[in-house]
């Protein structure tokens, strides 16, 4: 299943406007997307992968001696490192969550979910100024990956939840708007599209006053 985002606006980047947003088409899919990367690793490895996803979610600290020893011996897949981090959170060792996620992003720069953590983490910390330079000033999936054609829901949310928070700490809420609207449409009920709602849209009538707008 993919929906296809058409171009909604679209600027060049100016030096004196790093905020420009880029929303242009791109086909969001609900199946999975296995890149070249994951497809060259051994059965052994993808099992492990695939394994370990939802034991950092259901025994997180059991997972975590396996998963450090998997990055020893694989340090180039980033969904190690994301589960990591993933179990470190679920099991309240912050200071090794944010290690985890720094490393990802030191080691896997141009992974996207690398980049995602790596923002929310600067994002949770206040530190705004480093979202742009994460992403090279780049507001649109499209933009910053040139090459692709296709991505993700969980990327397309991820992403746009990221940029649209970010927008909302600087004040600049028709941008995040832009991003809501089209989250909304993807997955009302999906974490990030509920927290960047009660960004825009605070108070117990956030969600009616969201639901209107959208119909209007």
């Amino acid at each position: 299943m993919t929906k296809r985002r058409r171009a909604r606006r679209t600027e060049q980047p100016s030096p004196d406007d790093p905020t420009v947003v880029h929303l242009l088409s791109y086909e969001i899919t609900y199946e999975p997307i296995l890149d070249r990367q994951y497809r060259r690793l051994p059965r052994r490895v993808k099992d492990a992968v695939e394994r370990l996803h939802d034991l950092a979610q259901s025994q997180p600290l059991e997972a975590i001696p396996e998963l450090r020893e998997w990055i020893q011996e694989y340090p180039d897949v980033p969904a190690f490192y994301n589960y990591l981090s993933a179990a470190y959170t679920l099991s309240g060792q912050k200071k090794e969550a944010e290690e985890a996620i720094r490393n990802n992003f030191r080691r896997n720069p141009e992974y996207l979910f690398a980049r995602l953590n790596y923002g929310e983490l600067c994002l949770s910390q206040g530190d705004l100024d480093r979202i742009p330079e994460l992403f090279d000033h780049k507001f649109d999936l499209k933009l910053l990956y040139p090459k692709r054609s296709r991505f993700h829901v969980s990327e397309a949310l991820g992403f746009m939840g990221l940029m649209g928070a970010y927008f909302c700490e600087i004040g600049e809420r028709d941008m995040a708007q832009k991003y809501y609207q089209i989250m909304n449409e993807l997955d009302p009920q999906d974490p990030q599209t509920r927290r960047l709602r009660r960004k825009l849209h605070p108070g117990p009538l956030g969600g009616l006053q969201s639901r209107l707008a959208n119909r209007s």
